[in-house]
C-alpha cells in the first residue's frame, strides 16, 4: 500500500476485498465493477495490480475474452504506474495481453507492443509452446495494396535499392516503399511492369508496356522509344551485368544496353544478344555468376542458357548435363557457395554445381517443396527462399541443411508467391492477390 495516504489505503483494500469476495461467489461481472473501480481511483497500488489480474485471469479461463484483455491490459497499466508486483506477474500479462490482440482482436501491432517487452525467462514452460508461436506469427506484416497507394494487390515483381523497397503489379503500376519510414510513392504508370533494375542513376522497369525509367535525380519518367515501336516490347527481366544492361523479351529475345562507336559521346544503343539460336525469343530470367562472369538466361522453352561474358558465346546447360531437361525455367540464383539454383514452372527445382556438374531435384514429391511451381528465388544470411504458384513458401535453411514449409499459419498473405527480396532483417515476400507480406527473420529468432 502507498505510505502517507491511509485513507485511500483503506479504500484501495475495501474494493479489493470486494473484488475477491465476488470472485469467491462467481459474480464476475460484480469483481469487474469493483476492478474498475479500484483502476479508476487507485491505479498504481499494488491492490490494483493484482485484483485486475485476478479478475483477468478467471475472465480468460470462462472464454470472456474481451473482457479479459481489458483487465491484462489495466494490470500492466497499473504495474507501469508504479505498483509493486513480481516481474513473472506482468510478464504473463504482458503475454495474456499480446495472446488476445493477437487471435482475439486481430491486432498485430498492439500484440507486438505488449509481445516484445516480456522476458521469457519468467515464462512457465507450460506457456512455451505458445510463446514460440507468437514470436513466430509477429515476425510478419503485411504491406497491403492500401497501404501501398495501388489498386492491384498482385505482384510481379520486387527489388531492394537501399533503403527503397519498389514494387511492381500486375496491372496497377509501381510503388516505392521506404523500408525505414514506412512510406510508400505510387505511380499509375508504367502500368504493367515485370521487372525492376537499378542502373546509375536509372530505376529501370521492363514490363507488357515496354521499357521505361525513372532518375533519381529528377523525380521523373520517361519512356525508351527503342522498345516502344511499332508495338511495345513485352520486357521480362532486366539485369545489370558486367558494365551492361540486359533486357529479355517474351517474343523478341536478348538485348543489351552498351555505348557505341559511330555515334554521338556518350550516347548509347540497345542491340540483340544471341549466338545461333540460343537463347531464343523468349527470355525469363537473367543471373550473373559471380564466379566467372557467364550470364545464366533462362527462357520459356529452350531451358537454361549459360552465355561466356567474355566471347559471348552459349551453350544450353542440357549439353553439359544431359539429366537437366526443364525448358520452363522462371528464375535462376547463384548462391554464396556458387552453386546455381534453377526454378521451373511445373518441373520443381534444380540444384546445379558447376565445378562438378553435377545436379540435384528437388520437388513436392519429395517433401522438399510446396509446389512444383517455383516463380522466385532469394538468398539471405540465413536461408534460401522459393516462392511457388500455390504451395507458399518453401525455405532451405542453409546453417542446418533443412527445409523449412512457409504459410498462411505463419504470416504470410497467399500461397502464390510471385516475388521475393530481402533487406536484412526483412525478407518481402510478393503475393498474387494480398500484396506483401514482410517476414523479420531476426525478430523469428535463430
Amino acid at each position: 500500500m502507498r505510505a502517507g495516504n491511509p485513507e485511500q489505503s483503506r479504500v484501495d483494500e475495501s474494493f479489493a476485498l470486494s473484488v475477491q469476495a465476488a470472485l469467491a461467489a462467481g459474480d464476475q461481472y460484480l469483481a469487474r465493477y469493483f476492478a474498475q473501480k479500484l483502476v479508476a481511483s487507485s491505479p498504481g497500488s499494488p491492490a490494483t495490480f493484482q485484483s485486475c489480474l485476478q479478475v483477468a485471469s478467471r475472465a480468460y479461463d470462462s472464454r470472456s475474452y474481451s473482457a479479459a484483455l481489458e483487465f491484462y491490459c489495466d494490470a500492466v497499466a497499473s504495474f507501469d504506474a508504479g505498483a509493486e508486483g513480481t516481474r513473472s506477474d506482468l510478464d504473463m500479462a504482458l503475454l495474456r495481453a499480446a495472446e488476445l490482440f493477437l487471435y482475439h482482436e486481430r491486432d498485430a501491432q498492439s500484440a507486438g507492443s505488449y509481445f516484445h517487452r516480456i522476458n521469457p525467462g519468467n515464462i512457465p514452460a507450460a506457456e512455451l509452446t505458445l510463446l514460440r508461436a507468437m514470436r513466430a506469427r509477429l515476425a510478419w506484416d503485411l504491406l497491403s495494396p492500401q497501404r501501398l497507394g495501388l489498386q492491384d494487390g498482385n505482384v510481379s515483381t520486387l527489388r531492394v535499392d537501399q533503403d527503397d523497397l519498389w514494387i511492381g503489379t500486375w496491372n496497377g503500376g509501381v510503388a516505392r516503399y521506404s523500408v525505414s519510414a514506412g512510406r510508400a510513392d505510387s505511380f499509375p504508370s508504367p502500368a504493367f511492369p515485370r521487372s525492376v533494375e537499378m542502373a546509375g542513376h536509372r530505376v529501370w522497369v521492363g514490363g507488357t508496356d515496354g521499357l521505361s525509367w525513372y532518375g533519381k535525380a529528377t523525380g521523373s519518367w520517361a519512356t525508351d522509344q527503342a522498345f516502344q515501336s511499332p508495338v511495345p516490347r513485352k520486357v521480362q527481366t532486366l539485369k545489370l551485368a558486367g558494365g551492361f544492361l540486359y533486357a529479355g523479351t517474351l517474343g523478341d529475345g536478348l538485348f543489351r544496353l552498351a555505348a557505341t562507336g559511330g555515334q554521338a559521346a556518350g550516347a548509347q544503343v540497345w542491340t540483340p544478344v544471341g549466338d545461333g539460336a540460343l537463347p531464343g525469343l523468349f527470355v525469363t530470367c537473367i543471373e550473373e555468376s559471380r564466379s566467372s562472369g557467364s550470364l545464366y538466361i533462362g527462357t520459356l522453352d529452350l531451358g537454361l542458357v549459360i552465355m561466356d561474358g567474355r566471347t559471348g558465346q552459349m551453350k544450353g546447360l542440357s549439353q553439359t548435363v544431359p539429366a537437366f531437361t526443364a525448358a520452363n525455367i522462371t528464375s535462376v540464383l547463384e548462391d554464396s557457395e556458387e552453386r546455381v539454383w534453377i526454378a521451373t514452372y511445373g518441373d520443381g527445382l534444380y540444384l546445379w554445381t558447376p565445378k562438378t556438374d553435377t545436379i540435384q531435384h528437388f520437388s513436392k514429391s519429395g517433401g522438399q517443396l510446396g509446389d512444383d511451381w517455383v516463380l522466385a528465388i532469394c538468398e539471405t544470411d540465413r536461408a534460401i527462399y522459393f516462392g511457388s504458384f500455390g504451395g507458399g513458401v518453401s525455405a532451405f535453411l542453409r546453417h542446418e541443411g533443412t527445409w523449412r514449409r512457409i504459410g498462411i499459419p505463419d504470416g504470410l498473405g497467399s500461397l502464390d508467391v510471385s516475388a521475393i527480396a530481402w533487406r536484412a532483417p526483412y525478407v518481402f515476400f510478393g503475393t498474387l492477390g494480398a500484396g506483401v507480406s514482410v517476414y523479420d527473420e531476426e525478430a523469428d529468432g535463430p
